[in-house]
């Protein structure tokens, strides 16, 4: 099964908790939630943006079909980049760490690799930090459905980053081996003073040796706040860049069933900053 099929079987779920009279309403709200969904990311940069609400099923429907499958691919394309994250997927146990990663693309990504690559005699721990709990959800099946050769294991739990009491006591962001960003530095942007201490508390906390994959809209709002914050503590620069990414040709969007003839296709290219670092020091 790959992402696309993958994802097939998440969004009939969603579907199915949408409410509305019959499918060509149900069609019509997630055409006007994706349209929705891009204007809101147009204005991200804004101070006053509003912040986005994953908690209506027609927005969750909506991101995980037009961005989730994309995100993942260029987190794939980053780990076939970069020999470190390579070797750390291969060996034992690896425990991943993924703040805002609710949507899914961190874990699948990750997942795509270590598939590809054929990675086994391994498992995998992620732990999937996110605001919205309806994430948790969406993708507490995904080890049963995949069928990977290996032993998969996520776990979500529910913090918000502005809110210190939600996440000061979680141990397991210190003990990751790897602890990927994607597209959510972005998201909490115009909350910077109040989100600050929560990367902060994480790239203090992260052990000697572990690895952090960041990837986001190359907006320079976004990215010198992430190189502000990295440049104090203690990394390792393995991987710094800004560039087009674009989707992977092994995916058929066709497997997205009646989905791909409802609506536009899934996003396919992005203007994208990335890093890869290691952590020197614990």
């Amino acid at each position: 099964m790959n992402l696309m099929q993958l994802v097939k079987t998440v969004l009939d779920d969603a579907y199915s908790e949408i409410k509305a009279k019959h499918d060509n309403e149900k069609d019509h709200l997630i055409k006007s939630e994706m349209a929705a969904l891009s204007s809101e990311y147009a204005t991200l940069t804004h101070s006053k943006a509003s912040e986005i609400d994953y908690s209506n099923p027609i927005k969750r429907f909506a991101y995980i079909y037009k961005y989730t499958v994309a995100h993942a691919d260029y987190i794939m394309q980053l780990i076939n980049r970069e020999k470190t994250i390579q070797d750390l997927l291969k060996q034992g146990n690896p425990k991943v760490a993924c703040p805002g990663g609710g949507p899914g693309s961190d874990l699948l990504g990750i997942l795509k690799y270590m598939i590809n690559a054929d990675v086994g005699g391994t498992s995998l721990t992620c732990f999937i930090f996110d605001k919205e709990r309806a994430w948790g959800e969406s993708w507490s099946d995904v080890a049963r459905v995949l069928e990977a050769p290996f032993n998969v294991y996520p776990s979500f739990m529910q913090l918000d980053v502005t809110d210190e009491a939600t996440w000061k006591s979680y141990a397991k962001i210190a003990q990751a081996d790897l602890f990927t960003l994607s597209y959510f530095m972005s998201e909490v942007w115009r909350l910077k003073e109040q989100a600050e201490p929560f990367f902060t508390h994480c790239m203090s906390q992260m052990k000697k040796g572990s690895l952090m994959l960041f990837i986001d809209n190359n907006s320079s709002q976004f990215v010198n706040w992430f190189d502000a914050l990295a440049n104090q503590h203690d990394f390792e620069w393995l991987m710094k860049g800004n560039s087009q990414i674009s989707f992977s040709n092994d995916e058929e969007k066709t497997d997205l069933g009646v989905y791909f003839t409802k609506f536009d296709l899934p996003k396919r290219k992005s203007d994208a900053a990335y890093r890869i670092l290691r952590k020197i020091q614990g």
